[in-house]
């Protein structure tokens, strides 16, 4: 009897406990998603490959990694992505001013109010999601995406 007991709390704990945690992996709308950067010139943003193993979404630059500048024009975010997948690791990138500090574009749309991008991420498979941040109340939401709906 105090097995079935401390099972069903067990499972009831995991739940509770997991279910908010699992409710923020979203899928981001089909649509063009545009990142906006205010307050930084264009051509010193830089969007670069962020050092592993550390703080998710809050790191350095990867050493010896060659960032790339934004073009003057706007682009899809995809454009940054056209080598083969050489890494076996999940890889994160996101934008960075001239002096290396981290830079956090603004994106909402219809239904939802503004979010800041942390990073987007690239799976060992290819895949990208975008890790971003309510303001607000800190919380982080994770979105599985397309990275050709991102237009900065």
């Amino acid at each position: 009897m105090n097995f079935k007991f401390y099972l069903s709390s067990f499972v009831l704990n995991l739940v509770f406990f997991t279910y908010p945690a699992l409710a923020n992996f979203l899928v981001t709308p089909e649509q063009n998603l545009r990142l906006e950067l205010v307050g930084s010139s264009r051509d010193q943003i830089r969007f670069c490959k962020q050092k592993p193993a550390q703080v998710f979404g809050r790191n350095a630059i990867a050493p010896s990694v060659t960032c790339q500048f934004l073009p003057e024009t706007e682009v899809s975010l995809d454009h940054f992505f056209t080598e083969e997948l050489a890494d076996t690791e999940e890889t994160q990138w996101t934008f960075y001013d001239g002096s290396g500090k981290q830079l956090y574009p603004t994106v909402s749309w219809e239904g939802q109010e503004t979010l800041f991008l942390v990073s987007v991420v690239r799976s060992k498979r290819g895949q990208f999601g975008v890790q971003l941040q309510r303001k607000k109340d800190g919380a982080y939401f994770f979105y599985r995406t397309k990275i050709q709906n991102w237009v900065i």
